[in-house]
């Protein structure tokens, strides 16, 4: 037993560069897993008040790390045993047979277990410390003290275990599948000629067709969010179709085009890689989906919580806003009245309105009419309508045009739908488009602003809706839905006040303050950008390992073909121009298709996100186009360094 844990180490120090990025991978993704499994079954979580909102996307990124963590090291390990296979049949050759072998590679991957566990956990309780300083800046707390949780550790070291047992079952199987020749050779062994297949290439355009087809024309966000993963899985299936059939199929047209194919620079880099696109084929597919998959992360998450922070100004004109609800108006002024004088607030600075808000169906867009109903449907358009009088609106700091009786202005704040006329059930309202911004209003959701004349009128509305709503029950018995009217008062008190007025609210008196609203989104939006960011991370690194080993395998198949070329004529420079232009090629095409990818995408995002209330798309497409700058950069990065390994092996 100790001959071959000497060998097992032996070979570790000697083939340390073929090691080390698969060290490098399981490290890394064990201390990502190490990380948020330490935040998210830490005691200290539940000490943040708005931490608890977070918990749930903690846990949920953490399933998807380990699903990533089993794709990216299997990956990294195949390439290492593709690498050590030639070492393998050597040993079978020397006269070891399969079993020690096996044996040999046990002990291997055993020692890299143990370093992965050990440097992974260190790393991870650095990092995990920096990170949850992150995190609770993030969502706003002040609390920086994470403890370790022993529980964080024995999952992350039982799921590496059964992923290295995965692994040791994989390299078993390969050693005792080959023979000794086999496997001399299998390191070298090149991919044979793809045949083009149009009807993989057909699939491919209607796999993504039909994915960018549900992206673009769905209009309801709950129906973006129902069939986002759906689309997600088209988009995934039809990039492995895209680059298996039509990218061959775009190769295989390319060779029969004598006057396109018969040139040096053609010649050779449409035959190098219609030779082996079919390894080239999953890998960059794998990478597109990542580069992708980072893109939508990464935007997403980041989008949302600057969003989130510009619908909490817009909720919030003060910092408290005190509602009573009722079926009247001046009922409900006493019970504010009222409730203000207890607590000896004053009225300083203070800010009324009342208003009533429905959610519709809207008809179509650019309909001329709207027909309020009480069905109510995801699978079409839908607003909400906040009605609210001009009097209230000028009080709020307004300027605000004439209404007549029956009528209606309508601020189109967040769409550009066409409204002419209303149906109020049985009541024609004239509708009167109307523009700018409006001052101290509440209004974080797509609502239409609709202002009426005054509190006759309000009251008016209200009764005709709840005069319409009367549902009979199978007794025989009534019951009504009913709209109630809120009074609002917004303040600027301080904390003091606030945790006062907090303590006293009942049934019919509501307290929200600033204060506690945004620890609440920022708990949820910022747990989903702390998410949000170490999955990027993870997708981009794991791009960046097949882009690496992509460049160390090509390379040592291309060279000698490249040597061949110089033998047969061409001159170092003309071999230069056409390893330029193959690389080019397959580098640049993923990291392109992602942002097709993306862009189709973005408006079903756009929807996902409006479910949170953020409806400002020019933030949402700045932070994508920011996004899509800045892992470019980082992929032309990678790029770069990548690129000049393989000239140095192509060189050699």
């Amino acid at each position: 037993m100790m001959f071959y844990i000497k060998l097992a180490v032996r070979n570790f120090k000697k083939s340390l560069t073929n090691f080390a990025p698969f060290l490098l991978a399981t490290t890394v993704m064990f201390a990502m897993t190490f990380i948020i499994a330490n935040i998210s079954f830490s005691n200290d979580l539940d000490k943040l008040a708005g931490a608890q909102y977070a918990k749930f996307m903690l846990i949920a990124g953490l399933v998807i790390v380990v699903f990533f963590s089993i794709i990216i090291v299997s990956y990294s390990y195949r390439f290492l045993l593709k690498q050590r296979t030639r070492e393998f049949g050597l040993y079978n050759i020397l006269g070891l047979n399969k079993r020690q072998i096996s044996t040999i590679s046990f002990w291997e991957l055993v020692i890299a277990f143990s370093l992965t566990v050990i440097t992974g956990t260190v790393v991870g309780l650095i990092l995990s410390q920096f990170l949850f300083l992150v995190f609770t800046k993030i969502i706003g707390e002040a609390y920086f003290n994470l403890g370790i949780s022993v529980f964080a550790i024995e999952l992350s070291v039982i799921t590496f275990f059964i992923i290295f047992c995965l692994l040791m079952c994989f390299a078993f199987f390969t050693i005792r599948k080959h023979s000794a020749i086999s496997l001399l050779k299998d390191s070298s062994r090149g991919e044979r000629e793809p045949r083009g297949r149009l009807f993989v290439a057909i699939l491919s355009v209607l796999f993504l067709g039909t994915a960018y087809y549900m992206a673009i024309t769905i209009k309801n966000p709950l129906v973006a969010l129902m069939i986002f993963f759906i689309a997600a899985l088209l988009v995934i299936i039809g990039t492995y179709l895209l680059y298996i059939g039509a990218t061959i199929f775009v190769l295989k047209r390319q060779k029969a085009n004598k006057a396109y194919y018969y040139k040096p620079e053609h010649f050779i880099t449409t035959s190098s890689m219609l030779y082996r696109m079919k390894t080239n084929a999953v890998g960059l597919a794998n990478i597109t989906i990542l580069v992708t998959m980072t893109f939508v992360t990464i935007a997403t998450s980041v989008a949302l919580f600057v969003g989130v922070q510009d619908v909490i100004k817009d909720l919030f004109p003060k910092n408290t806003d005190v509602k009573v609800f009722g079926s009247d108006i001046k009922q409900n002024t006493t019970k504010l009245d009222t409730f203000i004088k207890d607590n000896k607030l004053g009225n300083k600075s203070r800010l009324t309105y009342s208003s009533f808000s429905t959610s519709t169906d809207f008809q179509p867009d650019q309909a001329k009419h709207v027909k309020i109903t009480t069905e109510t449907s995801v699978t079409k358009d839908y607003a909400a309508l906040l009605f609210v009088t001009r009097k209230d609106m000028i009080a709020l700091g307004n300027t605000i045009p004439e209404v007549s009786d029956n009528q209606v202005l309508m601020y189109n704040l967040k769409s550009n739908r066409d409204v002419k006329t209303m149906d109020w059930y049985g009541e024609k309202l004239s509708v009167i488009k109307a523009s700018g911004k409006l001052k101290n209003l509440p209004n974080p959701y797509n609502v239409y602003i609709t202002v009426v004349k005054d509190d006759q009128e309000l009251i008016k509305l209200t009764d005709l809706f709840n005069k319409s709503n009367v549902i009979k029950s199978k007794d025989g018995s009534t019951r009504s839905q009913t709209i109630i009217i809120n009074t609002d008062t917004l303040f600027n008190l301080s904390e003091k006040n606030q945790a006062i007025l907090l303590a006293k609210e009942n049934d019919t008196v509501r307290v929200s303050t600033k204060t506690d609203v945004s620890k609440m989104m920022n708990g949820i939006t910022g747990g989903f950008l702390f998410i949000g960011f170490l999955l990027g991370m993870t997708f981009i690194l794991g791009a960046a390992l097949i882009i690496y080993y992509k460049q160390i395998s090509e390379g040592a198949e291309d060279k000698r073909s490249y040597r061949i070329l110089q033998e047969i004529g061409l001159t170092k420079k003309e071999v230069k121009q056409v390893i330029d232009s193959q690389v080019l090629i397959v580098f640049f095409m993923p990291i392109v298709v992602s942002i097709i990818h993306f862009s189709a995408a973005f408006l079903m995002i756009d929807k996902l996100i409006k479910l949170f209330g953020v409806s400002n798309t020019s933030i949402i497409a700045k932070v994508s186009i920011i996004t899509i700058a800045i892992i470019s950069i980082i992929y032309y990065l990678i790029y770069r360094k990548t690129s000049k390994i393989y000239y140095r092996i192509v060189e050699r």
